[in-house]
C-alpha cells in the first residue's frame, strides 16, 4: 500500500488527466472529479463491494445530455483515495490506477456498462 499526502494525490491526478487522449481531456472540463478518502456511509449502504469501490460515476450517459446545456449537474466521477493507496505498492502503481479507474468511469460517462468495459479491456 502506498501513501501521500491529499495534496500528492492532486498532482498525480492532474499529471494522469494530463496524460489522457483529448476527447477523455475534454469530456473532463465538462464533469466534475471529486477525490473522497473513501465512500460515504450513504454510498456503503447502497453500493455492493463499496468497501473495494476505487472509483464512481453518477449521472446519466454523455448521449441523454441535453447538448445546448452541457452534462447535467448531476453528472460527477468519484475517486476514493484510500482505496487506490490500498491497491497500489508505489507511486507509480498510483498513477496507472488513477487513470485506469479515471478511464472506466469516464467509460460510464459515455455510456458502457460493465461489461462493455471488459470488452475494451477497462473492466
Amino acid at each position: 500500500m502506498v501513501r501521500v499526502s491529499a495534496q500528492v494525490f492532486d498532482a498525480v491526478l492532474h499529471d494522469v488527466i494530463a496524460s489522457l487522449p483529448e476527447p477523455f481531456a475534454e469530456l473532463l472540463e465538462r464533469v466534475p472529479v471529486i477525490v473522497d478518502p473513501r465512500p460515504s456511509r450513504e454510498l456503503r449502504r447502497s453500493v455492493e463491494d463499496a468497501d473495494d469501490l476505487l472509483g464512481l460515476y453518477l449521472g446519466p450517459s454523455i448521449a441523454e445530455w441535453d447538448r445546448s446545456e452541457g452534462p447535467p449537474e448531476t453528472s460527477v466521477i468519484f475517486l476514493f483515495q484510500e482505496h487506490l493507496e490500498r491497491a497500489c505498492a508505489t507511486r507509480d502503481e498510483l498513477f496507472e490506477q488513477i487513470r485506469i479507474t479515471l478511464l472506466h468511469e469516464l467509460g460510464h460517462a459515455l455510456g458502457f456498462d460493465e461489461d462493455g468495459l471488459d470488452r475494451i479491456g477497462l473492466g
